[in-house]
């Protein structure tokens, strides 16, 4: 039993280690802007990932796939990248295969299946790691990318692969019942914003993605505590102060929804007033559409939440405080519509 409890130190002391390594490599791929150094950054990150998953599943299948994946990617990447070079030609096909192999390498559309399958059967610690960490070199890449070959077939194509990937969220949330699936489409759709906001503005980029990292963390470690997958795992909530873990899961998943006042939907507000000063009036539209649409299942998540707690509240079963809870709910979903597009309407002008 000593040995298997030193195993188990030994393992988590590994695993936070190299999450610190990933760390640090991250902070380092900031100061970079040379696209060979990110993608080699990028690579021993994943190779550290690759192993903490290994270490953590103990699923070789898994693993494995997730292994093939990135390979193929990083393969075709460096390959086109090379060729771009030696060739110097700027085809625009090149680019369009280059840009595909970077959305394989973090999901984007149309390579959006892999990652929610992969969630699905990893910890919730591992999943923080992947829409986080794990994501932010490659897209400095695609920011190095940019800034290298100033193309606007690239930049439209970007923007579409953006706008797609936040409309696959949405779809695919729809009568989802696995919260590791839902927080993966959760992780596309911030992920086009982020690309989205990136193309813009850097700096814009760096605060939306701490705020979203600093919500994930919680997010997770709140479920990996209560050892949730689905909601029918809400009854675990009866052996924790669930009024407290309600809070903080509802406050998590505001924010994660950029619902105002949060900074979140500050610089969504920002960036598409910046789309529409560039004249991109129809993916602006598109976005804001798309982003009023992603609350459903946020919205959702949380109303689940919050009847689970109504149900284990003694107030439950009165019908007066039942009647006032709905209308109140009806009052706060209309004053937050009124407010996005008063906000909306007073930012833009």
């Amino acid at each position: 039993m000593n040995k298997f409890n030193n195993y188990l130190n030994s393992s988590n002391i590994l695993f936070y280690s190299m999450f610190l390594i990933m760390l640090i490599l991250s902070i380092i791929s900031i100061s970079l802007s040379n696209f060979m150094h990110l993608w080699l950054l990028m690579e021993i990150n994943t190779l550290i990932f690759i192993s903490m998953m290994a270490l953590e599943t103990k699923n070789f299948k898994l693993t494995f796939n997730f292994f093939l994946i990135q390979s193929i990617s990083s393969l075709m990447l460096i390959y086109l990248m090379n060729l771009k070079h030696s060739l110097f030609n700027n085809s625009e096909w090149i680019n369009f295969i280059l840009i595909l192999s970077l959305s394989m390498k973090i999901g984007l559309f149309p390579f959006f299946y892999w990652p929610p399958l992969i969630n699905k059967n990893i910890s919730w610690k591992m999943i923080f790691i992947m829409s986080t960490t794990q994501k932010f070199i490659p897209l400095l890449l695609i920011y190095s990318y940019f800034n290298n070959i100033e193309n606007k077939f690239t930049n439209f194509l970007f923007i579409m692969l953006s706008i797609f990937s936040s409309l696959m969220s949405i779809i695919m949330c729809l009568n989802e019942n696995n919260i590791k699936k839902i927080m993966s489409y959760s992780s596309l759709n911030h992920l086009s914003w982020m690309i989205f906001i990136m193309i813009f503005d850097l700096s814009m980029f760096m605060i939306y993605f701490i705020f979203y990292f600093i919500s994930m963390m919680f997010m997770c470690l709140l479920l990996n505590k209560l050892d949730i997958k689905t909601f029918q795992d809400l009854s675990k909530f009866q052996y924790f102060n669930y009024k407290e873990i309600n809070f903080y899961l509802s406050l998590n998943l505001l924010i994660i929804s950029a619902l105002p006042p949060f900074m979140t939907f500050l610089i969504k507000l920002n960036s598409i007033k910046i789309l529409i000063e560039g004249m991109s009036l129809l993916s602006s539209l598109l976005l804001t559409m798309i982003s009023i649409l992603t609350l459903i299942f946020y919205m959702n998540m949380i109303m689940k939440f919050n009847i689970f707690f109504l149900i284990k509240s003694k107030f439950y079963h009165t019908y007066k405080l039942n009647f006032k809870f709905n209308f109140f709910s009806l009052i706060l979903t209309s004053f937050m519509t009124l407010s996005f597009f008063f906000l909306m309407f007073k930012f833009l002008n």
